[in-house]
């Protein structure tokens, strides 16, 4: 508990004032007396319900449940909350899972604010997409804060969004965690779109070009692209400073499919396709494509991209001038404006009877982060409007209009939309701008929401430790403010500012606890005796800055092949580029499982250097003095931090084996690099090897990744349904690639499990004149199999071997049927009893039931117990217990 005593009729700080915090049954917790400057610490964990403060003269009281705290709805505090001093960091080596994978998770521990002893418990939690527990382990043996779990799941594992969820030291994180049953790309998929801005005049003209991941053509395949359309923020180069997005309109999302043919040959193949959106735009959209290339298996392979689309043919753009310190243009001075007029590419233009609207709008701080309904100013028929003129731009695009607010009796000036519009183009630009000439005068009951909110700025956006923070307020002829420091978890620095008249300046050093971003919070005080204006005793604001540590940065360098081959070892060699200590983990993951998901390399330091939500709270008694006006505003909410069994198991096929490698976690001393030698399974594509780094001491953190082929002169891939029943026939599509010239002949033959049997020929020949890809089809019949068959594909040819295996899971749709005879024998008689066998040969059984009492069928009953489909505790107890008494 910080504690800072004022006097509030000077505003001076008093010295040797006792304060004691109680709890809410009045008991006391701790005592203190401030020093020179007011200030007081109390280094207590225990939650205190009200403090008291006296001298010799007074007495006052204070308060500090969470309704009384200084209302933060009106500033911007939002960002990532610190739980109990502590930050973690959950990752993964890919985006999506399928039932049966193990899940390769790690957690990183930052625990500067509060160092936890060395081997405390960090427990693991996994929830399925059911809310039932999956999966729960403990550990103590991080290495340096860095703590690695692998999570099994089963083939029969419920799909959807898991949960995973790491306790420690009463902090709790989570990270959802996607299971589907999914398959990689094996194709790489290109676009080709000459022009960077596309344009609704024009039609979307483009190539695709299609590889298997190893490099290869993939020719005369089937493939389509799908085009999304939503709103983004306009911006051209050399108008970085102008808005050309209209804030009166919005944008609903819309999808067309520009193209769906096959590729030729080279696989490859042209398009063009013209749109039309049925919304109005509120500036340039972003186009989102989905590129699809099937493979003749029936398999496919997805890549996703964006380009900006035109829907106008010319846009307006909309530049302000400075504002003054506080965030506002003077009333009674001519504001100048400047307009641009530019093509869809940025090039500038001449337009003439551009119309300019100027709007009062009533005042509100989060204007600028959400919607704010400024359509209903326009089109409302009541006197919002304020001005109204036109303009044009010259021969370079270019225009000026000013904006003059004048003050009158007691108005004092307010928020304003202007806007501007092009009635050829259709487009419009605008923006909202607050008018007064001084912030003292306006009226403090004219915006009871804004009475007591103090606006002011600083120097920079984001600082590097060690530079100078200036920061800049409005202010009376005489006063005092306080200037606090504040993060996630603490008060960092706080000074008193003497204030001066019109505006003050104070300064402080940033340092490395500042680190990732601070909230300047000013409280500005008057004495109570001043009449120069009918403000509150006490203004107060909070204002974010961010801040950089280069030290907290790692940056891990890997050395490994530029090229892999399939059932190889290669080594990989990691560092760190300025020689720091850090621990790490490797992964070395298939790209075309990784391109699912468009997933990214894990970099911790993104998620720990986040933007952290202000976790400081601030009571007052400024709101209950007498004779003052306080505009008490209800303290409504703050927004929010809260930014993301041994029994026979059921099996099924794996539909396919995707490279997933995960090694670590490995220390790595200065100035120190480390290799590792892996071996490469029955792989062909291309696969991306990622470094996650971290330093628990020095909270840096850092990633690297580097994507390499896998291949070799012979490959082959093979593709079969997901299921298939008894009975059925099915073609098995096989493509041969041949990289080298010297393989010149393939020779292609199977090897398959119990069950099934080649149609025709067992082995195929094909012959290449140049590096090339070829496909051979077998038939096969799977009427004998059952459960899980597998197939190996097998290719020789000119001294090269390879091969592939693929899962197929037989299953029989229908449900299991029978038909009882019932026969009564009298004493010493026989009888014969005729029966058919029905249902598919090998599955079908006969069973013979003898019984005094009438018949009891327990043949049929104890197959329903033995197969019970339900796996909970209480099914499993109810199944099993008949089965334990039957031979009582």
């Amino acid at each position: 508990y910080h504690i800072i005593v004022n006097d509030i009729l000077t505003t001076k700080p008093l010295q040797n004032v006792k304060t004691t915090i109680y709890n809410y049954q009045q008991h006391e917790i701790a005592s203190t007396k401030t020093d020179k400057d007011g200030f007081a610490v109390i280094n207590q964990n225990k939650n205190a319900y009200f403090a008291i403060v006296t001298d010799d003269l007074s007495t006052t009281y204070v308060k500090l449940d969470e309704g009384k705290t200084l209302s933060l709805s009106k500033f911007n505090v939002s960002g990532k909350k610190i739980k109990k001093g502590l930050q973690g960091f959950i990752y993964g080596e890919r985006g999506v899972w399928r039932p049966g994978d193990t899940l390769h998770l790690n957690f990183i521990l930052n625990d500067k604010e509060n160092r936890l002893p060395k081997n405390h418990p960090v427990k693991l939690e996994i929830t399925d997409a059911r809310q039932k527990l999956a999966y729960k382990k403990v550990q103590t043996n991080g290495l340096d804060g860095l703590y690695r779990f692998d999570v099994p799941t089963n083939t029969i594992s419920p799909t959807g969004n898991w949960l995973a969820t790491v306790s420690v030291g009463g902090a709790i994180f989570t990270k959802n965690l996607k299971i589907e049953t999914i398959k990689p790309n094996r194709l790489k998929l290109k676009v080709l779109i000459k022009d960077k801005v596309l344009h609704a005049n024009k039609p979307i003209e483009g190539k695709l070009i299609v590889k298997w991941l190893h490099g290869a053509p993939a020719k005369n395949l089937k493939a389509d692209i799908k085009v999304k359309f939503k709103t983004d923020n306009t911006a051209f180069k050399g108008f970085e400073k102008y808005i050309f997005n209209d804030p009166i309109k919005s944008f609903d999302s819309e999808e067309l499919t520009i193209f769906d043919e096959k590729l030729n040959e080279k696989g490859e193949a042209d398009f063009s396709k013209k749109v039309h959106l049925k919304g109005k735009a509120p500036g340039m959209l972003k186009a989102s494509f989905l590129a699809r290339a099937f493979e003749k298996g029936g398999d496919f392979s997805m890549d996703v991209f964006s380009k900006n689309y035109a829907p106008y043919i010319s846009f307006v753009g909309l530049k302000s001038p400075k504002e003054h310190a506080y965030g506002s243009f003077y009333t009674n001075e001519d504001v100048p404006f400047d307009v641009v007029t530019v093509d869809d590419q940025g090039n500038p233009i001449k337009r003439t009877n551009l119309e300019v609207k100027i709007y009062q709008i009533k005042w509100r701080w989060w204007w600028n982060s959400s919607y704010d309904d400024l359509a209903s100013y326009v089109s409302n028929s009541y006197n919002s409007l304020y001005k109204s003129f036109k303009i044009s731009t010259d021969n370079n695009g270019k225009a000026t209009f000013k904006v003059r607010v004048d003050e009158h009796d007691d108005y004092y000036g307010g928020r304003y939309l202007i806007r501007v519009y092009d009635p050829k183009s259709g487009h419009a630009t605008g923006r909202t701008a607050y008018f007064y000439r001084d912030w003292w005068k306006r009226k403090s009951n004219d915006d009871p929401e804004a009475s007591k909110m103090l606006v002011f700025t600083s120097d920079k956006d984001k600082y590097q430790v060690g530079e100078m923070a200036k920061i800049s307020f409005p202010s009376g002829t005489e006063g005092r403010a306080l200037l606090s420091v504040e993060n996630g978890s603490n008060v960092l620095l706080k000074k008193w500012v003497k204030t001066k008249k019109g505006q003050t300046t104070a300064t402080f050093e940033i340092t490395k606890e500042m680190a990732p971003n601070v909230f300047v919070n000013i409280s500005l005080l008057q004495p109570h005796a001043q009449v120069e204006n009918n403000l509150p005793l006490r203004l107060y604001g909070i204002l974010p800055i961010a801040v950089e540590d280069k030290n907290t940065i790692l940056e891990p360098e890997i050395s490994m092949p530029k090229t892999l081959k399939p059932e190889s070892d290669f080594t990989v060699q990691v560092s760190e580029k300025s020689g720091k200590k850090m621990t790490y983990t490797i992964a070395v993951v298939d790209e075309g499982l990784l391109d699912i998901t468009r997933f990214k390399t894990p970099n911790p330091w993104n998620e720990f250097y986040k933007k952290q939500a202000l976790g400081v709270k601030t009571w007052d008694i400024y709101d209950a003095v007498i004779g003052s006006y306080t505009g008490s505003i209800e303290q409504v909410y703050a927004i929010g931090g809260d930014a993301d069994i041994n029994a026979k198991k059921a099996k099924k096929a794996n539909r396919f084996k995707p490279v997933v490698m995960v090694l670590g976690p490995f220390d790595l001393n200065k100035n120190q690099h480390k290799s590792h030698t892996i071996k490469m399974p029955n792989y062909i594509g291309s696969v991306r090897t990622m470094v996650v780094a971290q330093n628990r001491e020095n909270a840096a953190y850092g990633a690297a990744e580097k994507a390499t082929p896998v291949k070799k002169p012979l490959m082959v891939l093979a593709s079969l349904p997901r299921k298939l029943s008894p009975g059925e026939k099915v073609t098995l599509p096989v493509t041969v690639f041949a990289m080298d010239n010297k393989v010149k002949n393939a020779t292609i033959s199977l090897q398959l499990s119990n069950g099934i049997k080649v149609i025709g020929e067992t082995t195929k020949q094909l012959h290449f004149k140049q590096p090339d890809e070829k496909m051979v089809y077998f038939d096969l019949d799977v009427s004998e199999a059952k459960g899980i068959g597998k197939v190996k594909v097998l290719v020789k040819g000119n001294g090269e071997k390879a091969s592939y295996e693929v899962e197929i899971d037989v299953v029989n749709p229908n449900p299991i049927t029978s038909n009882a005879i019932d026969v009564v024998l009298e004493p010493r008689q026989n009888k014969n009893i005729d029966f058919s066998t029905f249902g598919i040969a090998g599955s079908n059984f006969a069973t013979s039931e003898f019984s005094s009492l009438p018949p009891m069928n327990f043949t049929e009953r104890l197959q329903y117990l033995i197969q019970y489909p339900h796996g909970c505790v209480e099914q499993t107890t109810s199944s099993v217990f008949p089965q334990l008494y039957m031979d009582k």
